[in-house]
């Protein structure tokens, strides 16, 4: 366990009730996660911690590591007597910590310093600064009268996929899945620093070649750009053919200004799902293709394009012939020979900016 500066140090690794600070209005326990992957991360928590000083607040630091990405850090925290939680890093270390956080029913201030940070734009931050002055404005007039912070409910969704070697995982997203070439994208991301990488990544992606998936939806909705209608009812909506991609979202924008799912809400009970494809073989046929959906996307109506199929759902199924690489949340999960997603009943309740 790595722990940074706290105002009052358990032993590393051991938590006892006699440890649990007290809490009442005066007094709360907060504590820290912090990735210190981005050099980001390391000035956010220099500014926020004292200013969690001047308010008061009794706090307890810890950070993730490769091999603890922010789960069991989130347990220690939690048995510790944490009363709410601040995150700082990026949409992975919030997946990696979600799930123990909602079972728990923390209060949770999130303060983007990843690279995208999906949720973090989508519930209304704009920088990190901002989210600071949220996270310590919140927390000191908890102190001061006892005010409960302005929290939003994120559903927490399921995936369950079987990688290359045949072994079977379950997990948890927020924001986004996908199943092919959008995972590719993030595959190459890596090639350049930041938000270059993701660039570059998709750059490379957008040639990448179609694969055969079979879809089945529970409850599936289907969106044209002039019609919604339900395709199956509450049974079963199934799909097989060529695809660049399968994608299931509940942000709008999962990266950069454009809308790519248009319909799609954090706290929606269903996702939008996207099936992109197929595309021509030929070289100049696909730049074509690629500037049409970029023409659709730009004037807002992405769904217009014969090639962007989307639908709603609120689980689905996608096999494929051969390991196709899966994102979770922008982070690479490995080559898979399915994916299944579910939307998630738990929620996280995330300190939001009022509208």
């Amino acid at each position: 366990m790595n722990e940074l500066h706290t105002t009052r140090t358990p032993l590393a690794g051991q938590m006892t009730a006699a440890d649990r600070p007290g809490s009442t209005p005066q007094s709360i326990a907060v504590g820290i996660i912090l990735n210190p992957k981005h050099p980001a991360t390391l000035r956010a928590y220099a500014e926020l911690v004292p200013e969690l000083r001047n308010v008061g607040a009794h706090y307890r630091s810890m950070t993730t590591s490769v091999e603890r990405s922010g789960r069991w850090q989130a347990e220690q925290l939690i048995a510790w007597g944490a009363d709410t939680i601040i995150i700082l890093g990026g949409d992975g270390t919030i997946r990696a910590t979600a799930a123990v956080l909602a079972e728990a029913g923390t209060p949770t201030f999130l303060i983007p310093t990843g690279t995208a940070n999906v949720l973090s734009r989508h519930i209304g931050f704009r920088s990190s600064r901002h989210a600071i002055d949220l996270c310590v404005g919140t927390i000191a007039s908890i102190i001061r009268v006892g005010d409960p912070p302005n929290l939003r409910n994120v559903p927490i969704n399921t995936a369950d996929f079987q990688t290359a070697d045949g072994a079977r995982h379950r997990t948890e997203f927020i924001s986004l899945a996908g199943i092919g070439g959008d995972a590719r994208a993030v595959a190459h991301h890596r090639s350049a620093p930041g938000l270059l990488g993701y660039a570059w990544g998709a750059a490379r992606a957008l040639f990448a070649a179609d694969f055969t998936a079979s879809t089945a939806d529970t409850a599936s909705m289907r969106d044209t750009a002039s019609t919604r209608e339900r395709t199956a009812g509450a049974g079963e909506a199934t799909a097989s053919g060529q695809v660049w991609s399968v994608m299931v979202s509940k942000v709008t924008r999962p990266a950069g200004p454009i809308a790519v799912f248009p319909e799609a809400r954090i706290g929606a009970q269903t996702f939008s799902m996207l099936t992109v494809g197929p595309f021509p073989l030929s070289p100049i046929g696909r730049c074509r293709a690629w500037a049409g959906i970029a023409a659709a996307c730009l004037r807002g109506k992405p769904d217009a394009h014969r090639l962007m199929n989307y639908r709603r759902t609120t689980e689905t199924t996608v096999a494929v012939e051969s390991p196709v690489p899966v994102q979770l949340d922008g982070d690479l999960i490995g080559d898979c020979l399915d994916l299944r997603v579910s939307a998630g009943e738990k929620t996280l309740l995330v300190s939001a900016p009022t509208a």
